[in-house]
């Protein structure tokens, strides 16, 4: 595959070399950026044609019977609950991939709050390493439960990256290899996203030449990382996906 692409050719390169795909969206609290979940409809649509039928998301609630899946249905949200998975395109990205046959898996970490919990304890570095191991050790039980089969995972933000942050921080995507033995293929889509944390004229400086390229694909294209512009030199994801609809909501 040579230069910019669109996210589904992009998303069969990735099964082609590897049986586990990572791929993001972004959130920040419950706003979203809801262009990243309507590529992972196309994603999945993809890698259907790819052979693959089962999608490991972060959001979704483990079985009552403690186990990661296999999850048939969409989960019930009581009328008045916010959350993720009551977000409209969150759960038409779930709709899709069951009405396509998959089975959904769930993979984050089981969190049990005790009545004397210090809310702060989750904003520590700690914690999220704990939690970035738990949600490494947890896909491998996922694959466990179908070995050989390929897998696209959905997570959120950064936690497929494939390099630690120079704060200590070791995401999932980095733990996942040395735990599975596999070496996924990790597709980031939160590059050019607003996040409202400052100045965006680097992003700006990377959207404006490619204004062109963009619009042939109606948007949004992807494009391997070792090819990608100057500006993500060095970006830890094999392949990102770069959009002019990069707003939260």
């Amino acid at each position: 595959m040579d230069g910019w692409q669109p996210v589904e050719e992009l998303t069969r390169w990735g099964f082609a070399h590897a049986p586990v795909v990572m791929a993001n969206e972004a959130h920040s609290g419950l706003q979203r950026c809801v262009r990243t979940r309507q590529v992972g409809v196309r994603m999945v649509r993809a890698a259907h044609e790819a052979g693959v039928r089962r999608l490991a998301m972060e959001a979704l609630p483990w079985q009552p019977d403690s186990a990661p899946g296999p999850i048939r249905d969409i989960p019930d949200i009581p009328p008045g609950q916010q959350g993720y998975l009551a977000q409209p395109e969150m759960r038409t990205l779930m709709t899709t991939a069951l009405d396509l046959g998959w089975t959904l898996w769930a993979y984050d970490a089981v969190i049990a709050v005790p009545a004397d919990h210090d809310p702060a304890e989750f904003l520590t570095l700690e914690f999220t390493n704990w939690r970035e191991r738990e949600q490494a050790q947890n896909l491998c039980q996922v694959l466990a439960a179908a070995p050989g089969e390929p897998l696209l995972v959905w997570s959120g933000n950064s936690h497929a990256a494939t390099e630690p942050g120079d704060d200590g921080w070791v995401p999932m995507g980095c733990l996942f290899p040395g735990l599975s033995g596999i070496d996924p293929f990790v597709i980031d889509q939160t590059v050019t996203v607003d996040f409202g944390h400052g100045s965006r004229s680097w992003v700006q400086g990377l959207l404006g030449p490619l204004a062109g390229t963009l619009a042939a694909y109606g948007g949004t294209a992807g494009i391997l990382t070792g090819q990608a512009p100057p500006q993500l030199t060095g970006y830890p994801a094999d392949a990102v996906v770069v959009s002019t609809d990069n707003a939260l909501s």
